[in-house]
């Protein structure tokens, strides 16, 4: 039996890789600051996973001391940790470079086989990636130059992701960047999970992937809306207009500036990857919405 240790488990991307590791017969460990965390449902309904979990440790990776001997006896160290924004006074270079590097050094020390980390998906054309893709690239130089195995996977996008489209739909209003005509194909947490869990057999790569169906963000607004049965009605927001907030943010400091910029790239740009899995967006949408039905009327 092989041993993993799970560093973002409660995760929408994390609850699935504990859920396949476990299906597949490895003794799966789990970092987590909250280990109540494990009970609950995720986001977009990723499920609980505290009955898949075989051992629970309690830490922090931007705190290293926390982190003393947690690799030991692991064969592969997975690590999706990262932040969508800064908060709680906490950047992104303090959580996607500094603490996945804190556990780098761990897993080295132990001497794990393997670690295998999830970035994210990007093209060239990006002319400013913005800090919370430099820390994640900062990250990814100093893994790959380790002594240790690697295998970096880079997913166009989670489905967790497109939830908003239909969030704001059933509010009456999607906002889009741009014309809305770039296109992406997001997996399924579900999907990338037996992805990410298969790259376990390979070394020193970095896999692009992405989900089965490609669609612009106009499309699967478009899809929200026929499955609600509500007109559309869509915002774009100028490009330029968007843009110039972003500049903004960062001249003046303000610590959104890293999502606006992250969103402003991901919505303007086409994000398409080798194709991997059979979740469909439309089935995903119909999920959601009868998984909200349940809750409301519970």
């Amino acid at each position: 039996m092989k041993h993993v240790l799970v560093a973002g488990a409660t995760g929408y991307l994390g609850r699935y890789v504990v859920k396949e590791l476990k299906k597949q017969g490895f003794y799966t460990k789990v970092l987590v600051r909250d280990p109540d965390k494990l009970n609950q449902v995720g986001n977009a309904f990723a499920p609980s996973i505290a009955e898949e979990v075989d051992e629970v440790v309690i830490g922090d990776i931007t705190k290293p001391e926390t982190l003393t001997n947690i690799c030991d006896h692991m064969d592969y160290v997975f690590s999706t940790v990262g932040m969508t924004r800064e908060r709680n006074g906490l950047t992104f270079h303090d959580v996607d470079y500094q603490g996945n590097l804190n556990l780098l050094k761990e897993a080295e020390r132990s001497h794990a086989a393997k670690f295998i980390y999830v970035h994210v998906y990007r093209t060239d054309d990006w002319k400013e990636p913005g800090p919370l893709i430099e820390a994640k690239e900062k990250f990814v130089e100093v893994l790959t130059a380790s002594s240790i195995d690697h295998m970096i996977i880079r997913p166009t996008g989670y489905f967790s992701d497109i939830a908003s489209l239909l969030g704001m739909a059933q509010n009456g209003r999607v906002f889009l960047i741009g014309d809305g005509r770039a296109r992406m194909n997001p997996i399924h947490g579900e999907d990338l999970a037996q992805y990410c869990i298969r790259s376990f057999a390979k070394s020193n790569q970095t896999l692009d992937v992405g989900g089965p169906e490609t669609f612009s963000y106009q499309q699967m607004a478009q899809l929200a809306f026929d499955l609600l049965n509500k007109r559309k009605r869509m915002t774009r927001i100028p490009t330029a207009l968007f843009n110039l907030i972003s500049k903004l943010l960062k001249w003046s400091g303000n610590h959104n500036y890293g999502l606006f910029r992250f969103f402003f790239n991901v919505m303007t740009h086409d994000l398409t990857a080798p194709s991997y899995g059979d979740h469909r967006i439309r089935a995903f949408f119909k999920e959601m919405m009868e998984e909200e039905h349940h809750e409301i009327t519970r």
